[in-house]
């Protein structure tokens, strides 16, 4: 059973970094009634807790599907599945982006206001709380 979740970027080095076909232990925000469950950041102050799983597919309405989201330090590295490279602005300029052209960063003319990814698990243990 394919089991969804939200990454909503908080920013500021508090975003997991995924990666398409990793199986690993995930944190997530302590989902409301009816709620998506949401990659947990730190931010939100809601209670986390945890499940180990498979990412199948990281997926983004404009840039499509995604190999993967590089999350550590101030600038996100994102992997699309056409193989091109972006580097988004985490700190400064949340959300600005460049891309990896002719060997360089160069500024993109992208412009994305929704950063929100769909990432989809093939598998997905019971969430646990953290203790």
């Amino acid at each position: 059973m394919t089991i969804n979740a939200l990454w909503i970027p908080a920013w500021y080095e508090l975003d997991p970094s995924i990666v398409v076909g990793i199986a690993e232990e995930f944190v997530f925000q302590q989902a409301v009634a009816n709620e998506a469950l949401k990659f947990y950041s730190g931010k939100e102050g809601s209670d986390a807790v945890k499940a180990t799983g498979t990412i199948s597919v990281i997926h983004h309405n404009v840039l499509g599907d995604i190999e993967s989201v590089d999350a550590q330090g101030l600038d996100y590295t994102l992997v699309l599945r056409d193989g091109r490279r972006l580097l988004v602005n985490a700190e400064e300029n949340p959300g600005l982006i460049y891309e990896w052209v002719d060997d360089s960063w160069q500024p993109s003319d992208m412009v994305i206001t929704d950063w929100q990814l769909t990432v989809k698990f093939a598998a997905l243990s019971p969430l646990m709380p953290i203790k």
